[in-house]
């Protein structure tokens, strides 16, 4: 498992052209993403994602959620648990960067918010059964394969939002196998309700420029059965 996080890792750096075309895949995930975050320029969108944000203003409009406990994969600097925090959410943070957890933190202490920010290897972490209201997936295309686990760790009438990028992205960003294939978000929660979907060009959180390849979901696990 470390190893493939390894694999990932290099392939992800590689997009950012911080691992040289001979470099070999990197021994610790978390030193090179501490790189990442430890640079002046940030390779992402440093404001909350917009797909998140409406997801989080149609949950209180509709009332899709009775209780608001969520888990944001590979949550960097905080820019999207900060937004559930600030909405109400009690919120736990995964990543593999110490230096972005420990920025996650300052600002949420600087906000007055609470979080929970864990470093954690996000293919070894116990999602637990039922656990989570809402985990949000954003530019962590890699989650994917980890779909089975994950809709697991969703309560009965839980969320799971998604954003990232599709097959047709040209240029950085995650590896191009894990870009999502045609419909392959639609396969995977084919099973649940899909309340959003959108697959189109739009402007990337990651490596952000012009209009690329992005997929989006929000789908709702269904509701446990009446006893």
């Amino acid at each position: 498992m470390q190893n493939r996080m390894r694999r990932l890792a290099a392939l992800l750096l590689g997009s950012l052209g911080l691992l040289g075309a001979a470099a070999t895949p990197p021994q610790d995930a978390g030193a090179q993403w501490d790189k990442v975050f430890s640079s002046k320029d940030a390779h992402w969108k440093t404001d909350a994602n917009a797909f998140l944000a409406w997801t989080i203003e149609r949950i209180d409009r509709e009332k899709l959620l009775p209780s608001k406990r969520a888990l944001d994969l590979a949550m960097g600097d905080g820019r999207n648990a900060l937004l559930l925090a600030e909405k109400g959410f009690t919120v736990t943070g995964i990543d593999v960067s110490e230096v972005a957890l420990e920025k996650a933190r300052a600002k949420a202490k600087e906000k007055g918010l609470a979080l929970d920010a864990k470093k954690q290897d996000l293919f070894a972490f116990d999602y637990g059964k039922e656990e989570w209201d809402l985990i949000s997936i954003v530019y962590f295309n890699p989650a994917l394969g980890l779909a089975a686990k994950l809709k697991d760790a969703v309560k009965p009438g839980g969320l799971i939002v998604i954003e990232g990028q599709g097959s047709e992205h040209q240029g950085g960003g995650p590896p191009p196998a894990t870009r999502f294939k045609p419909n392959e978000l639609l396969r995977t929660f084919s099973d649940w309700r899909i309340l959003h979907y959108e697959d189109g060009r739009f402007e990337s959180d990651w490596n952000p420029g012009p209009p690329t390849h992005v997929v989006r979901l929000l789908a709702r696990k269904p509701a446990a059965a009446p006893k």
